[in-house]
């Protein structure tokens, strides 16, 4: 398998200073938002404007959340706050106090999930699905000019005839939704397309907004099976999942380590005028089902040495059991992307250590999932006698 197989595009503006949010745990949380029954949507959302959690929210945990406070701004606010966290640790009611199973039943469980891996990803069929994109970033506060924009009548000039200048700072605001998109993505022959296109790094670069990904359709699968061995591979913990018959599940969490020479996940990175593709080193955890290996999350932690050591990029995906055309697979329902990107990414300006960051995220759900099928359509009145009969004979 070549290096490049899957891809992960980040693209920044000129960002300055973020202020720090204001940081709660699981549990704060969970207090404020109990306060907060029966307020309106518009209040809730600004309580909930500006907070970052400490610990993972889990997807159970969102669930409960979004069902209680269903208005729009509420869940946007909800949704942000859980996808950031996406990549801390769970808090300590979350995990489950089960006994850790032994090496031979760890080994068993890992040894299902590569076999289930190369099986089903080979075994996918040619579908399309709805792929919506929610993306949310922060805008830090900019100096600013005042006598750019003033009119020529009320400008002030100083000493030598040189209009004064007065500078000020914008107003710092917290993450916020910033746009949605909602594009159909295509699964064929083992290629995840879009708009028809086999999606490459070329592809992408011309199309990026913000934060890019693909390859949830299986590649990232591979890729990380494919680099974290099983030896590379250690037990974590039991945790309370959703099955996807709404009922609860027991999940099985492995945490796994790639350095840098083993690695074959791609991150793509602007840094000046040019777009660097590079293998980084990378960690992250794999929950899966422990009666029969189907993976149910993937988490993935880049680790970025110079010069590249203050970009911060995660992903995560989330899988469930999804009908098509009869039968049903394992595809992704849920994305999650983060990045911190310094001050001066994409804009010719060399990363420099004590540059502020700007957070991004997207907040990914895939739906409507389709085979791809050819219809035959008979035309009535026409018969294959009628086409080829000589003029005159019947």
């Amino acid at each position: 398998m070549g290096k490049i197989v899957f891809l992960l595009l980040l693209t920044v503006g000129m960002a300055s200073p973020a202020l720090a949010a204001e940081r709660i745990s699981v549990e704060q949380m969970e207090h404020l938002l109990a306060a907060a029954h029966g307020q309106s949507d518009g209040k809730v959302a600004k309580q909930l404007s500006g907070l970052e959690l400490t610990e993972q929210a889990s997807s159970v945990r969102l669930a409960r959340w979004e069902a209680a406070f269903p208005g729009r701004r509420s869940r946007e606010a909800l949704t942000e706050i859980a996808g950031a966290s996406a990549f801390l640790s769970l808090p300590a009611a979350d995990v489950l106090a089960n006994a850790p199973p032994d090496r031979e039943t760890q080994r068993a469980m890992l040894d299902k999930t590569i076999d289930y891996v190369s099986k089903t990803v080979s075994r996918l069929p040619n579908f399309y699905a709805t792929r919506q994109t929610e993306h949310f970033e922060d805008t830090p506060p900019r100096e600013t000019i005042d006598h750019l924009n003033a009119p020529m009548s009320g400008r002030q000039f100083g000493a030598h005839g040189v209009p004064s200048v007065s500078t000020g700072e914008s107003e710092y605001v917290p993450m916020h939704p910033a746009g949605r998109s909602s594009v159909t993505v295509s699964y064929r022959d083992g290629y995840e397309l879009r708009n028809s296109e086999k999606v490459s790094f070329d592809r992408l670069n011309q199309a990026a907004m913000g934060l890019t990904t693909a390859g949830e359709f299986g590649p990232i699968l591979t890729v990380v099976l494919q680099d974290a061995t099983p030896d590379r591979m250690t037990w974590d913990h039991w945790q309370q999942g959703a099955s996807s018959q709404g009922g609860s599940s027991i999940e099985a969490v492995f945490r796994y380590v790639v350095p840098a020479e083993h690695s074959t996940y791609m991150v793509a990175i602007p840094h000046g005028d040019l777009t660097e593709q590079i293998n980084p080193a990378y960690h992250g955890e794999i929950a899966i089902d422990p009666a029969n290996g189907e993976i149910l999350r993937i988490t993935v932690v880049a680790d970025l040495v110079p010069p590249f050591e203050m970009v911060k990029i995660s992903l995560l995906v989330e899988y469930g059991a999804i009908p098509i055309g009869g039968t049903t697979y394992i595809c992704p329902v849920k994305g999650v992307a983060l990045s911190k990107m310094p001050v001066g990414v994409g804009s010719g300006e060399p990363l420099n250590a004590a540059s502020p960051a700007q957070t991004q995220l997207n907040v990914v759900a895939f739906t409507d999932y389709h085979l791809f099928r050819s219809d035959a359509r008979i035309v009535p009145g026409y018969s294959e006698t009628d086409e080829e009969s000589p003029a005159g004979v019947k």
